[in-house]
């Protein structure tokens, strides 16, 4: 049996083309680039609009976990730029983890 491999994303009218091989898909584009997927051998999918699921914006509660969890925000762009700061991030956290360990220990006695 072929698969068909010409879509149309009727929300645009505008064609949505899929290379499949062996029932799986290497490629999707939707015509305006705002969602790909490349499903390669290290592939991904990227998403430049909000991810609404069930009425729920997922960064967005993302974002509010990790601000409720106090963790920080990195840049990574400024990371790569500047090693020291995830040098520094790792040292936090490892001190961090000690501190709670004693408090923790010090509390069950």
């Amino acid at each position: 049996m072929k698969l068909n491999t010409n879509y149309t994303n009727y929300a645009t009218n505008a064609p949505i083309y899929n290379n499949i091989t062996s029932g799986s898909i290497s490629s999707t584009s939707i015509a305006d680039t705002k969602i790909t997927i490349d499903g390669g051998v290290n592939g991904s999918m990227r998403v430049d609009v909000p991810l609404i699921v069930n009425g729920r914006d997922i960064v967005k509660e993302l974002d509010e976990m990790r601000d409720a969890l106090l963790l920080l925000k990195r840049d990574m762009d400024m990371e790569a730029k500047y090693p020291r700061l995830k040098e520094i991030k790792d040292e936090y956290e490892a001190a961090l983890a000690k501190y709670t360990t004693f408090d923790t220990l010090k509390e069950s006695k």
